[in-house]
């Protein structure tokens, strides 16, 4: 595949970077991104597209088919379900409130071979907006990577670049697009209580649109050289046992590597530390 014909999507950017820090297989990252492969979806992500479905009509970009939700055997929906359902009207209230009209869903942004797909693009109390809606089971949560505390999501010593990332890379491409620069709201529902839902907007300083397009060219040479030289198996129990790839993968472990860990006479014992 040549250099011209790759596309370069926040999700790509972000699993080249766990690829490159060992936290991701190489052969996942292939199958999914070079190969086109579908992966295996889980229950929450299950849950979240159903969910974005009956707020905005909208079908996943990677697996454009209606979702059907999880029933219980008198045909009711399963509690998760039941519990999305009340957060479906608290997004329509929103809705209204923040009177948020011109409503655009699903919408792909291209510009050259980088790509972005926003859940909704609309005016926000007048004003054009990129929304993007999110389902969490970490709604408040501080310390994972995942988690939407706010405080924590942009710390000034750990910002979790994991989850904002998508708010820098979808404004600055519909910048270099349309020449706007767009405000970006994330729009988090609980998935474990029906009435945890909050509104972030994400401001992004000036000099980031810069970095962000010098990463993505680091990206795309990463990308092309493990494209030559070929993916390489960063193989974990955790990992492989979760990996779509593993009926066929020659690569998977199940057992785990020995690890090695030194206690030696420069760590104080516990009596002198006692004494102390």
């Amino acid at each position: 595949m040549e250099k011209d014909n790759l596309t370069i999507s926040q999700s790509l950017l972000k699993a080249l970077t766990k690829y490159a820090e060992k936290k991701e297989c190489g052969l996942k990252v292939e199958a999914l991104y070079i190969k086109g492969m579908k992966g295996l979806t889980t229950d929450a992500q299950n849950l979240g597209n159903w969910f974005e479905y009956k707020c905005t009509g909208a079908l996943p970009s990677y697996h454009p088919e209606v979702p059907i939700p999880k029933t219980l055997k008198s045909g009711k929906l399963s509690v998760a379900y039941e519990r999305m359902l009340n957060q479906v009207e608290n997004y329509k209230h929103a809705i209204k409130h923040y009177k948020v009209t011109d409503i655009d869903t699903g919408v792909n942004m291209n510009w050259g071979n980088i790509t972005g797909t926003a859940d909704i693009i609309a005016k926000v109390n007048g004003k054009k907006s990129i929304i993007d809606i999110k389902t969490t089971a970490l709604f408040d949560d501080k310390w994972n990577d995942f988690g939407w505390n706010t405080e924590h999501l942009a710390g000034e010593f750990r910002p979790k670049l994991t989850l904002l990332i998508q708010s820098l890379h979808y404004k600055w491409l519909y910048k270099n697009i349309y020449g706007e620069d767009l405000d970006f709201y994330f729009w988090v529902f609980s998935t474990t209580n029906q009435h945890d839902f909050k509104i972030i907007k994400v401001n992004i300083e000036e000099d980031l649109y810069e970095e962000h397009a010098n990463d993505i060219r680091m990206g795309l040479n990463f990308l092309m050289h493990n494209m030559k030289q070929g993916f390489k198996a960063i193989p974990n129990i955790s990992r492989c046992a979760k990996c779509f790839l593993n009926e066929t993968c020659e690569s998977k472990v199940k057992v785990p590597e020995i690890s090695e860990v030194w206690f030696s006479t420069n760590i104080k014992h516990l009596s002198k530390n006692i004494g102390d």
